[in-house]
This record gives C-alpha cells, structure tokens and sequence, in this order.
C-alpha cells in the first residue's frame, strides 16, 4: 500500500511537470517562430545594404555606409544568437516532455492498483477491530506521504545541483575573460584579445544550458512548494540567459559588461546554493520523520 501510494504521488508530479514543460514548450516555441521570422529580416537588411543599391549609394555619399553595414551586422548576429538559444531551449523542452511521458506510461496501472489495495485495507479493518492494526495502518499511510515529499527533495536537490555545476563553468569562464580583458585594456595584443572573445564565447555557450538546467530546478522547487511551504524566491531564474543576451555583441568585448555579467552569475550561484539548503535541510527533517515512523511501527508490531 505504502509503494503504491508512493506511486500515485509520483504519478501526480509527474503530471504537473508534464502540464509545466507543455506550456513552456508552446511558449518557447511561438518565441522561436517570431525570432526565426525577425532574423529572416535582419539577414534581408544585411544582404539589401552588401549589394549595390540606391541604400547603398546613400549611405556611401554620406560617408556613413560602413558604419551603417557595422551596425546591422551586429543586429543580425545578436538575432542568430538569440534564435539559436531560444532553439537550444525548444529542444531541450521537447526531450524532457518526451522523457516525462515515458515515465508517466510505465505508471499507468496505480489508480487501480491503489483501488484494489484500499478494498483489501477496507476489508482488513472490518475484519479487525484491534487498535493496532489500526495504528499500523495510519503509520503506513504517514510513511508513504513522508516517502513521496524525500523523493521531491531528492528531485529538486539534483536538479539544484546539476546547475550549481553549469554555472560553475559560466563563471570560470567569465573570470578568464576578465582577466584577459584587464591584460589586453593594459596593452595586450591580439592574442590577449582572441583568448577573451574566445572565453566569452565559452560562456555564451555554456550560459544556454544553465539556463533549461536552472528552468528544470525551478520546476522541482515548485513541486517541493505545493507539499511545504519553502517560500524561496526563485522568480529570475526563468530569465537568468537573458541578462547576458541583451544589447549589441559589441557589449560583450566591453570590460564592464564583462564584469556585470560576472556580478550576475555570482549572484545566481548564492541563490541556487541557499535554496539547495534550505531543501536539504527539509529532506534531513522528512528523513527524521521517516525513521520515527519506523521506529514506531517496529515497537507496535513487538508489543502487540
């Protein structure tokens, strides 16, 4: 009865992640549709001011035409960048709801298995009007309610931990590229100055798994959520890549960006570390419970 009412209660959660990943799939998805369509224009300005055109003509008269080609080529490498996560961020959506479904397939038996269970626990407490058997009974129940929130926290702690990890090479990667920045905003060369877009570029990479990770663990803090009250604020997790997308490429080389880019993931890594805590300590406490429960099972079982 315990087990499968453990499963039950897996079976609800994974239900409520499935309904979460869904929506933010069909969300992510018209994003991806808008951007795929605001990178076609860009790509149209682009190759409308390479060629030799009235525009062109304009801005080669004005003296102003390489800037104007400079700008819109930054404004199509920030839309193909952007499009490229947003497309990293569908994908990864679509395994995880396949992945969920699959677990959901191999749990479809347990309302009747739980209905079933319940008849013969009905039929055993008529049979017998023994405190405790009774007791047992409740402890089994209390137990199983226990088992399911640790399983939770389970959840959450690794989701927790997997982008603790993601953002540790964000921010290894950040700080070599501001200490190539300060070398290279000393007199460095081109070396100093490759070695930084390089280390950027690193982070842009890395920063886009971090987030679908810090996205994954901000759906096991909510799940931990509905059955204790964490009160964790964990609301700039969903827009965490963002910071880091925003504004021109040309920001990137610029050491200040690189510095507040630094202060942000700093910022993420003390969020992601005091809610891993506070979850850990909630599952020591589940754990406690669980023992107690134990405990007194085995005692009302040698006592009666």
């Amino acid at each position: 009865m315990t087990k499968a009412v453990e499963n039950q209660a897996l079976r609800k959660k994974l239900e409520q992640d499935l309904s979460a990943v869904r929506q933010e799939y069909r969300e992510k998805s018209a994003h991806l549709d808008s951007l795929e369509e605001a990178l076609r224009k860009e790509k149209v300005d682009v190759d409308r001011l390479e060629r030799t055109s009235l525009t062109s003509l304009f801005y080669s008269v004005l003296g102003s035409r390489e800037q104007q080609m400079e700008k819109e080529r930054q404004e199509l490498l920030s839309a193909e960048l952007l499009y490229q996560r947003t497309k990293f961020e569908v994908d990864s959506l679509e395994q995880e709801k396949d992945s969920l479904q699959q677990k959901l397939a191999g749990l479809a038996g347990v309302d009747a298995e739980v209905e079933r269970l319940l008849d013969e626990k009905e039929q055993a407490l008529r049979q017998s009007n023994q405190a405790a058997a009774r007791q047992l009974i409740e402890l089994a129940e209390q137990m199983a309610q226990a088992n399911g929130q640790v399983k939770e926290q389970d959840e959450a702690i690794r989701a927790g931990n997997e982008a603790l990890s993601g953002l540790n090479k964000v921010l290894d990667s950040l700080q070599s590229a501001e200490r190539w920045g300060v070398w290279d905003t000393l007199g460095g060369d081109l070396l100093s100055t490759a070695i930084k877009h390089s280390r950027i570029d690193d982070a842009r990479e890395e920063i886009q798994e971090v987030q679908v990770r810090m996205s994954r663990f901000q759906r096991e803090l909510a799940d931990v959520n509905r059955s204790v009250d964490l009160q964790i604020d964990i609301s700039g997790f969903a827009t965490f890549a963002d910071y880091f997308f925003d504004g021109l490429i040309a920001d990137w080389v610029v050491q200040s960006k690189i510095e507040k880019s630094l202060e942000q993931a700093r910022q993420a890594e003390k969020t992601i570390r005091d809610a891993l805590n506070r979850v850990e300590a909630l599952k020591r406490n589940s754990s406690d419970k669980i023992k107690s429960l134990e405990e007194q099972r085995e005692q009302l079982i040698r006592h009666s």
